[in-house]
């Protein structure tokens, strides 16, 4: 009796480890590390005063392509602090059902460099990218590896980018997706190819950037963003 009863502990004891290295695995592939960026309703206030857009809610449809509305274009000439851009990212989160991450911080560092974390939703990507007319390069890379991914990982990036003249020039430092990083020969080799992916990315947004520059925290950029933006929630 007494043999049987420490085989039953024993086995508990396994069982709970093994929860615990399953935990433990989850939270390192989907929590999102801190970058120490919090941001209020205030910061939220205070980036929808500078950037003039105006919101608006879109009928339900059963096709991607109609769940976002992009309408005019307005100048935009301002600085927008590290918290407000937080605040920005994170809005649609609430207002958009193909919006494909969440949880994000944004941080820029004295030296002009910036840094992202947050939480990607896989599953969203295929609609998002149809929603915003992704071009199929891209579009092919992403729907390949969502396919691998079985959770909603968390992102880490780093890179260094500016916009002159309405070119972007830079480059990303690191990419990491749960805890697994890209290869940095990968990154190196494929610089156009993520370089024409954020250009897609800002001009899918509505985004016509001139200049923009981050540094001690704030991005100051000039160009033009959409009057109007719609989303179906």
């Amino acid at each position: 009796m007494e043999t049987h009863l420490k085989k039953h502990k024993t086995l508990y004891i396994v069982l709970g480890i093994i929860v615990l290295i399953i935990i433990g695995v989850v939270v390192a592939f989907t929590m999102p590390h801190s970058l120490g960026v919090r941001y209020t309703q205030a910061d939220l206030k205070s980036v929808n005063n500078k950037l003039g857009i105006s919101y608006a809610t879109l009928s339900s449809s059963d096709s991607p392509k109609t769940s976002l509305k992009l309408e005019g274009q307005k100048p935009l000439n301002a600085q927008i602090t590290q918290e407000e851009l937080t605040a920005l990212l994170n809005q649609p989160s609430s207002q958009w059902k193909n919006y494909p991450v969440s949880n994000v911080q944004l941080k820029i560092n004295p030296d002009g460099s910036v840094e992202m974390t947050g939480k990607i939703l896989a599953k969203r990507f295929s609609d998002y990218a149809e929603a915003t007319n992704m071009p199929q390069q891209y579009k092919s890379l992403i729907a390949d590896n969502a396919k691998l991914v079985p959770l909603n990982p968390s992102f880490d990036y780093k890179g260094n980018y500016k916009i002159t003249n309405g070119k972007l020039q830079g480059e990303m430092t690191e990419l990491k997706v749960g805890p697994v990083e890209v290869p940095k020969d990968w990154t190196s080799n494929n610089k156009d190819f993520i370089t024409g992916f954020v250009e897609d990315r800002l001009s899918s947004a509505g985004m016509n950037v001139q200049s923009a520059t981050f540094t001690n925290g704030k991005l100051d950029i000039q160009g033009s963003v959409p009057e109007t933006i719609s989303f179906e929630k």
